[in-house]
């Protein structure tokens, strides 16, 4: 039985006890329930002032019985509620020694600052992806809250804004940074910080005003969402091409694992010199080429099986995570 319940517990048979002893002596005694509540109380309590005591044998019976009764329901109350409180803080410490164990190892990871509605589904499928990911929120009760909905879910409480929270969370460790605050001048500062702690990490950032944009592309981040946009966007192409959308979305969804891929051939790949025929990238990987990015950054979509494979250049291509991990080692990723 959780702590909780064990509380309920005490308190529903404490209350029992207490109500039963008052009508009792009422009854027995003649009793006020002002007095009978009274002497059921102090006597519980263990304090007896002795000012009033029952006369009667009936009413003597039952004082027995309730402190009896009642010594071992407050006994059972007050330990269950000591237990609740003690194991909720010892979880809590031994949570938090754990999270600072693993913020000081991790690295190669994602820093999501803004633990809101944006926050929580980037988080959602870095969790079921196995993405290594850090929240930062200023207000921890928005993180304890939905720790057990995300089994790999690390966090640092501060305001993302400041260096030594961004440090906190491994920003010269990490390999990306998405910027999901409410206010498009947090975001700002956020893409300034994370750039000047780690210039190489890529940034992804939101913006509520078209007039931001360009600011935080100056500023450093990589990628800038525009939330409306998007889901303008969105609803006219489902509108449009509902089928299409449709299709696409079943492909992507988590029970069919489906993936969009961007890898660089590397020059010690096997595949190098060879059209994409005599490399068998299909057969071997089970991976579909979309387009390939060659060095002069010209994008050749559905490229036939003619086209000749170089290092450096960009393949897109689809497929399961099985697929497209065959696909990187084919490429040089090792």
């Amino acid at each position: 039985m959780e702590a909780l319940n064990r509380i309920k517990l005490g308190v529903l048979v404490l209350a029992t006890v207490v109500l039963f002893a008052t009508l009792g002596l009422m009854y027995f005694e003649g009793w006020s329930f002002f007095t009978a509540l009274y002497i059921t109380i102090i006597t519980l309590s263990t304090v007896g002032y002795g000012d009033i005591t029952p006369t009667t044998f009936w009413g003597r019976v039952i004082t027995l019985l309730y402190i009896v009764c009642g010594v071992g329901a407050m006994a059972y109350t007050f330990a269950s509620i000591s237990g609740f409180i003690i194991e909720g803080q010892l979880k809590k410490v031994v949570r938090l020694k754990k999270m600072e164990s693993k913020l000081k190892s991790i690295n190669d990871h994602y820093i999501i600052c803004g633990f809101g509605k944006i926050g929580k589904i980037v988080s959602k499928k870095f969790d079921s992806a196995g993405v290594p990911y850090v929240v930062i929120d200023i207000k921890e009760k928005n993180l304890t809250n939905e720790l057990e909905h995300y089994k790999n879910l690390l966090y640092v409480v501060g305001d993302a804004t400041l260096d030594e929270v961004l440090n906190k969370a491994g920003i010269k460790r990490a390999k990306g940074l998405i910027a999901t605050v409410n206010s498009d001048a947090e975001n700002l500062f956020i893409t300034i910080s994370a750039k000047e702690l780690n210039p190489n990490i890529y940034i992804i950032a939101k913006a509520e005003a078209e007039t931001t944009t360009d600011k935080l592309i100056k500023t450093g981040a990589d990628r800038v969402v525009s939330p409306y946009s998007i889901g303008g966007l969105r609803i006219a192409e489902m509108a449009l091409r509902p089928e299409i959308l449709d299709f696409v979305s079943t492909l992507m969804d988590e029970t069919h694992d489906m993936e969009i891929g961007r890898f660089t051939i590397f020059p010690e790949s096997d595949v190098v010199g060879k059209t994409i025929h005599e490399s068998k990238i299909r057969q071997r990987s089970g991976a579909t080429i979309l387009a390939i990015v060659n060095k002069n950054r010209e994008a050749i979509v559905n490229p036939s099986p003619e086209v000749v494979l170089e290092a450096h250049n960009v393949i897109y291509a689809f497929g399961t995570k099985e697929h497209l991990e065959k696909l990187k080692k084919i490429l040089g990723h090792y």
